[in-house]
């Protein structure tokens, strides 16, 4: 069922008057707002642990309606962004910092595009493969293989390949093959991870992080590169790749992979506090969150 609905979604999009199709976008995400109970309640817990110190109940409301609206948009983008001529989405798509981009790929060790799901980040990966860059990304897929199946075709189309979490020893070789053929490997650590993963803080909360990108960085030399992507006012979309992360390193390695992840988080953080609309507060990111003072799980275990 879950299969069927997401062709048949896909199939009425292609009908739908190019015109209308962010306001048909808007107006499913305000509709999913009232029917995805779950994915609600999450948002909006996630927003009150994060922001509740800063901004009223009725802000925080506002936030959560807003950041479905915008993931309606961005289903309905992305997915016609695969038939859109290279020029409109050129047009569309601006980046920023793509010279930080081409000389760290001149070095030959590949690159870690290290992002979050904030904006229209399936829309930044297809921007930069239209563009030529060689791009692999580690996706963690539906349950649903049927599911799977197609998404994985559709990133294909355009260049786009998926690397699955599991098993976790060929995803990990698969990375360092990418980083190997000089490729862009895309991250994004801001999902809910094990607590064997690097403990650091993320809005005031110690929250267990994927060390994956400094580990990769430390074992292959491939440089870090942050990058997002945030929608303007006037429905375009401006990709801001930052300089090389240098990583900070001592001689005690656990520490240095932590002390990092730590400050990459920091980065994610800021960008959320300056768009936090656009960041995809239905993510269970806070699910095994622990008070900063006492170590103590936000959330008991069930």
């Amino acid at each position: 069922m879950e299969y069927s609905l997401l062709r048949l979604w896909t199939t009425l999009v292609k009908y739908l008057p190019s015109e209308s199709l962010l306001s048909y976008g808007e107006k499913f995400g305000a509709i999913s707002f009232y029917l995805l109970a779950r994915g609600r309640r999450i948002a909006l817990t996630n927003l009150h642990l994060a922001l509740g110190r800063e901004k009223s109940k009725e802000e925080i409301n506002q936030i959560c309606r807003k950041v479905f609206r915008n993931i309606g948009r961005d289903m309905i983008e992305t997915y016609n962004s695969l038939n859109y001529e290279d020029n409109y989405l050129k047009t569309l798509v601006k980046i920023e910092g793509k010279e930080y981009l081409d000389q760290a790929l001149k070095q030959g060790k590949g690159v870690i595009a290290f992002s979050a799901h904030i904006g229209n980040f399936p829309l930044m990966t297809v921007r930069l493969a239209r563009e030529g860059y060689p791009l692999s990304m580690v996706v963690r897929e539906s349950k649903n293989p049927k599911i799977v199946k197609f998404l994985t075709s559709l990133r294909g189309t355009v260049g786009i390949e998926s690397i699955p979490p599991s098993p976790r020893k060929a995803c990990i070789e698969r990375c360092f093959k990418v980083l190997k053929e000089n490729r862009i490997l895309f991250v994004q650590i801001d999902l809910k991870a094990p607590t064997t993963e690097a403990l650091v803080d993320f809005f005031g909360y110690i929250v267990p992080t994927f060390k994956s990108p400094v580990v990769f960085s430390l074992r292959t030399g491939a440089r870090i590169l942050p990058m997002f992507i945030v929608r303007n006012s006037h429905q375009t979309h401006q990709i801001s790749i930052h300089p090389p992360f240098d990583l900070s390193l001592t001689k005690d390695r656990q520490q240095d992979i932590t002390s990092n992840i730590a400050q990459l988080t920091k980065i994610i953080e800021a960008a959320i506090r300056e768009y936090p609309e656009q960041w995809w507060w239905v993510l269970p990111r806070f699910s095994r969150a622990m008070d900063i003072q006492t170590g103590e799980r936000v959330f008991p275990k069930r």
